[in-house]
């Protein structure tokens, strides 16, 4: 069972306040490395010395807990009744804001660390990235630092001199000005839409897997070519939409071809207010062509190409949604090459062999299909919603994580995929053909 242990501190907030921009390590620079999943910067972090990992999301103000490790606990100060309102169909939800925490990432320390904390557990990250995320880190790691992200190496680092850098190293790259609105960072674009020149007013968001999300309005209409398309989700639950591409576009001195965009339905947005003049985000699908200076401070931002500038912005050219649904048993064969002659339980020796075998039992993940896009091959295909995938292109399941599935979904038009999939305890084959449509 989760315990989470609210304690009311009889200590005056004073105490703490202004303690968030001190710099306790000894050493300069602050290197964390990352989990870089489905275009997400996910660290491991301890908040009163009770182990989470988090999104770093550049998109939020606020620090935002949503589940926490099984059979552990953790002690929060200060609870405040309130709700919050997120991106996704769906209603506020109730929430408490604990102040007084203490954040601990690697060397680096925050001991006025607040963080919301929802009462009702209704995002489960394990199920769309295979992998447990306890929550999301946003303005305060970033307001009083030099952050630099390394999307090559996978690694945050935190500089304490910004003039050291700034004659090292910022040469080499790109200036750009950003914007804090509401302790978020806004760039300003330019883009070819459909031939038509447009600037674009957009929301820096680390937080989002897409790499261009627009909001359609009255000067900024839907390309003639769109696909309907699942966008993922929020904290107000999913977020559906259109993909497209658009001509151009220009981010500080540097352009892209052939972008792929996303249109999200702004039903989805109906309980946030967005400032006035946004047209939309950047996410880490286009943030990681680069290697990011990130300074509040002085509302710079400052880029470089990174390894996977010239890739090519793909999509799910399969239509299929999968998510991670539990594990189960998987029975392997493990080879001995013990001479001795005595034979263990579940232990076998084969014919005419010199070499003994036993059999262990690992945990493995259960993919299933969540959701089909309409008309898409892999519905045609005769795939439905709750089928179990039981291989992949003559590969196990079990053997793929759902980075590996989303990237071969991605992979090339044209790609013959066969799969097997269990349905009523019945196993079906099926197979298709990835097929680009945008």
């Amino acid at each position: 069972m989760i315990r989470i242990w609210i304690l009311i501190l009889l200590i005056s907030n004073g105490m703490f306040c202004q303690d968030s921009d001190k710099w306790y390590s000894k050493k300069d620079k602050i290197i964390i490395p990352f989990d870089f999943s489905n275009n997400l910067i996910i660290i491991d972090v301890l908040i009163n010395e009770t182990s989470l990992k988090v999104i770093l999301d550049t998109g939020t103000e606020k620090n935002i807990l949503f589940s926490f490790p099984s059979n552990d606990s953790i002690e929060l100060f200060n609870p405040i009744k309130t709700q919050i309102s997120g991106v996704g169909i769906g209603n506020s939800v109730d929430a408490l804001i604990s102040s007084n925490n203490k954040l601990r990432i690697k060397e680096f320390e925050d001991h006025d660390f607040t963080v919301l904390i929802l009462s009702e557990n209704n995002i489960n990250f394990i199920s769309k990235l295979g992998k447990e995320v306890n929550g999301i880190i946003g303005y305060s790691f970033f307001k009083d630092r030099l952050i630099e992200i390394d999307y090559d190496k996978k690694r945050i680092i935190i500089h304490k001199d910004r003039k050291y850098i700034e004659k090292k190293k910022f040469k080499k790259y790109k200036q750009e000005k950003i914007e804090l609105i509401n302790n978020k960072p806004y760039v300003e674009i330019n883009s070819i839409l459909d031939q038509k020149k447009a600037s674009l007013k957009l929301l820096l968001d680390t937080g989002l897997s897409d790499g261009l999300w627009i909001f359609e309005n009255d000067s900024l209409s839907l390309p003639k070519k769109v696909l309907n398309d699942y966008l993922g989700f929020g904290l107000a639950g999913e977020i559906n939409g259109k993909r497209a591409r658009i001509d151009k576009l220009y981010f500080s001195k540097f352009e892209f071809e052939d972008v792929l965009v996303a249109y999200p339905d702004l039903l989805s947005f109906k309980n946030i207010n967005l400032i006035y003049g946004r047209n939309g985000s950047i996410g880490g699908e286009l943030l990681k062509r680069f290697h990011l200076f990130i300074d509040y401070k002085e509302k710079l931002l400052y880029l470089k190409k990174s390894q996977s500038f010239n890739n090519l912005f793909n999509y799910n050219m399969s239509g299929i949604e999968v998510k991670h649904s539990g594990v189960e048993p998987i029975k392997e064969e493990i080879r001995l090459n013990s001479a001795s002659s005595q034979i263990n339980a579940l232990e076998i020796v084969k014919n005419n062999s010199e070499f003994r075998y036993n059999y262990k039992f690992i945990l493995k993940p259960i993919f299933v299909i969540t959701n089909l896009r309409e008309n898409s091959p892999a519905q045609k295909a005769g795939l439905l919603p709750n089928d179990k995938i039981v291989s992949i292109n003559n590969k196990k399941a079990h053997n793929y994580t759902i980075q590996k599935i989303t990237d071969l979904f991605q992979s090339e038009d044209g790609k013959k995929i066969k799969m097997e999939v269990e349905r009523e305890g019945k196993i079906i084959e099926v197979e298709f053909y990835l097929k680009k449509i945008i």
